[in-house]
């Protein structure tokens, strides 16, 4: 062995040794900032100008505090509609009664002897009181108005969402070593005045759910008052008709005793069973009919359709005191499907103007860093892949058309809904123009059964039923006025339902209750001198 050649050995060792402590040291310091990664050159320069701005520049509450005020605005705007829904006068707007009597039916609807009270005998305003409360669809219409009140937190709180950060990550592969970056990161900034919009639009579509609930309930009563009506006029023409059962039972005893003393023929009897077997069958029809109209009563108010219903209590009949002009322009007003449609028409122009300001995108904060951490491991050195970049991303969104186009289709479409509207306007003065003259034609109707027909057909009964007992006259012309007296009857009362039937398709159109004032009949021949005059 060669006298150096131990003191080789040790200098490569030792150097050995020394190459394995640099080594560690480097591994070391490497896994520490793997644990603890310095600060970016992005945190440094965006930490660097943030101390460095003004008061002014850090605080940036005007706009603040203005999204703010108009979120407040339409969270209270939702608690005053929700009180609105809440008071029983909103709900009882159609309806010709008071709050207080609308109290008295929602307790009684939640009676448990309900039953027994609608089975005694119903009269018109307490199943106009009962349908507030017992109809599903006038519930589930409520339910709209309140789910659409719910929208206004959504616009509320839609812009605090978007304000919030946004963190874009995607993997780039350099095919160098282990790739590392940082992520980019995103805020937007919606214009205030686009909340104070998407507010009057919500407040917009909760008036026409409104409507939708006023239409729901007008046609409630409008059918419950059609069914009370016709429900009345059935039994009316039930107790007429029996009346002249009885009247021809009578007169058949008389024709048998003047049969056993050979002054009558047989016929006449077999004409007056004929004619008693008549009554029978329509009293059969108009008692099926009844049971008919018990059940859509029963149905409005939620029940079951064979419930027992008392029978119907007499009503005051009244007059509209409004003209023919005058009820034109009060439909045209208060009608609630042409409300609803001037509610889209600006619901559709603030939708325009809505999407007239988002063309612009909302101002959005947006920066990006990427760090190219394989200059150890490659033994590269060079600047960052991506510098440090802080970007208010202001772009100037172009017109590419989809926009554009969307706008003028919205615009297009306000102006088909005025058509639209001008239409149903001609369409509600034509309806109210038809039920008017039903109304006047039913009231003439009345007027000449009750002041001239009905009083003659009644002498000239009573003339034959005397004639026929002192064998003046025949049975047959006994059975004819009697008919006669009958048809007029049933046909009075069928002129007064259609009466009040028009009557109720007028406050349809119109809205709400009318004017009313007394009954005024006056007999056709004073009507067809005023109308010479």
């Amino acid at each position: 062995m060669s006298p150096g050649l131990p003191a080789i050995v040790i200098a490569s060792a030792v150097l050995l040794a020394g190459c394995q402590a640099t080594l560690n040291s480097s591994y070391l310091q490497l896994r520490d900032q793997a644990a603890n990664p310095p600060a970016s050159q992005y945190f440094l320069a965006a930490t660097t100008e943030t101390a460095a701005a003004s008061p002014s520049e850090k605080s940036g509450t005007d706009a603040d505090r203005f999204s703010e005020d108009v979120q407040k605005t339409l969270l209270d705007q939702k608690r005053r509609w929700e009180a609105a829904l809440s008071a029983p006068s909103e709900r009882v707007a159609l309806a010709d009664f008071k709050p207080g009597n609308y109290t008295e039916y929602k307790h009684l609807a939640e009676a448990a002897d309900l039953d027994e009270r609608l089975a005694d005998g119903i009269e018109l305003d307490l199943l106009e009181g009962l349908v507030h409360e017992l109809n599903p669809g006038l519930k589930a219409a409520r339910e709209d108005v309140k789910a659409t009140i719910q929208q206004y937190s959504q616009a509320a709180y839609l812009d605090n969402i978007l304000q919030q950060y946004t963190a874009f990550t995607k993997q780039l592969n350099t095919k160098i070593g282990h790739p590392r970056h940082k992520g980019m990161a995103a805020m937007s900034f919606p214009f205030p005045d686009t909340l104070a919009l998407k507010g009057q639009v919500v407040n917009e579509e909760i008036e026409i759910a409104r409507r939708k609930q006023e239409i729901v309930l007008r046609d409630l009563l409008t059918r419950m008052r059609d069914a009370y009506f016709n429900y009345l006029f059935v039994n009316e023409a039930i107790a007429i008709n029996r009346e002249n059962q009885k009247l021809l039972e009578q007169m058949i005893k008389v024709a048998q005793a003047k049969i056993r003393v050979d002054k009558a023929k047989y016929s006449a009897v077999i004409m007056a069973q004929v004619e008693l077997s008549k009554l029978a069958n329509a009293i059969i029809t108009l008692e099926e009919q009844r049971e008919t109209l018990i059940a859509r009563i029963n149905t409005l108010l939620n029940r079951p359709a064979d419930a027992a219903l008392g029978d119907p209590h007499p009503i005051a009949d009244t007059d509209v005191a409004l003209s023919l002009d005058e009820l034109y322009p009060t439909a045209l007003e208060r009608h609630q499907e042409l409300q609803q449609q001037r509610l889209r028409i600006s619901k559709m122009e603030t939708i325009v103007e809505l999407a007239t300001r988002m063309a612009v995108p909302d101002v959005s904060l947006g920066a990006s860093y990427f760090e190219d951490r394989m200059r150890l491991s490659s033994g590269v050195d060079g600047p960052a892949s991506f510098m440090t970049k802080r970007t208010l991303n202001n772009r100037q969104s172009p017109w590419f058309g989809q926009r554009d186009a969307y706008i003028r289709e919205v615009e297009i479409k306000g102006g088909a809904m005025k058509e639209m509207l001008t239409a149903m306007e001609d369409q509600t003065r034509f309806r109210v123009k038809q039920e008017h003259f039903g109304l006047n034609t039913a009231k003439r109707s009345i007027s000449l059964y009750r002041t001239t027909l009905l009083p003659q057909a009644g002498q000239a009964l009573e003339a034959a039923g005397a004639a026929y007992r002192s064998g003046k006259t025949d049975f047959l012309t006994f059975l004819d006025t009697e008919r006669t007296l009958l048809k007029f009857r049933l046909e009075e009362q069928r002129a007064l339902r259609d009466f009040r039937v028009h009557l109720a398709r007028l406050e349809q159109l119109v809205g709400h209750a009318l004017p009313r004032k007394p009954l005024e009949l006056q007999d056709v021949q004073t009507i067809m001198i005023k109308d010479k005059k």
